[in-house]
């Protein structure tokens, strides 16, 4: 596994598109255990957060960042030029339909959003993963991950589910105020 490098959030450039927390990348990024050559792809991935975590990691393979939003798109290029994240190629479009440009099999999923197709997002990971790749999924509701560990048990082995709150000590006055950021789903899986 490669080491991973834990930017932190205020490294990013943000804008107003949603970007999955340091901790919970790291946590991310130790599960998918990247492979210096491994092939990574990172559907829904917003501003190239986990994106540029998987770059890192995956610093002689390929990493494909698939993004709908074209202010996130543009965040996500930013981003991989300032991280010098030349492994990195930008999928434009809304998965699954997206993915079909990602040909060959691949080693590493990372799913940060699902726009409401997660059924056939997980069709496509389970079809086009190595036999001994791995799938982490972010969530932010329980029904959303409920869902997807539903579905993952029907296809993918080790199928786990794990919930994390992060809490931030911030300045206050002198001292420290523990503010506590939104819980967060993790599901693992192997092919």
């Amino acid at each position: 596994m490669s080491e991973i490098a834990a930017y932190k959030d205020e490294m990013y450039k943000r804008g107003k598109v949603p970007m999955t927390k340091r901790e919970v990348r790291i946590l991310s990024a130790a599960f998918l255990a990247i492979a210096p050559a491994d092939v990574v792809v990172d559907i829904g991935a917003g501003t190239g957060g986990f994106t540029m975590e998987a770059a890192h990691a995956a610093s002689h393979g390929k990493v494909y960042a698939v993004e709908a939003k074209p202010e996130a798109r543009e965040l996500i290029q930013d981003n991989a030029r300032n991280f010098g994240a030349d492994n990195v190629t930008l999928v434009p479009g809304k998965a699954p339909e997206a993915l079909a440009g990602i040909t060959g099999p691949v080693d590493r999923i990372f799913v940060g959003g699902t726009g409401g197709k997660m059924a056939a997002i997980f069709d496509w990971c389970h079809g086009h993963l190595n036999k001994d790749g791995r799938l982490v999924a972010n969530f932010v509701t329980l029904e959303n991950a409920a869902r997807a560990k539903s579905l993952l048990d029907q296809t993918f082995a080790a199928v786990e589910l794990i919930q994390v709150g992060i809490t931030r000590g911030e300045n206050l006055a002198g001292m420290t105020m523990l503010k506590a950021q939104n819980p967060i789903f993790i599901l693992t899986a192997e092919k």
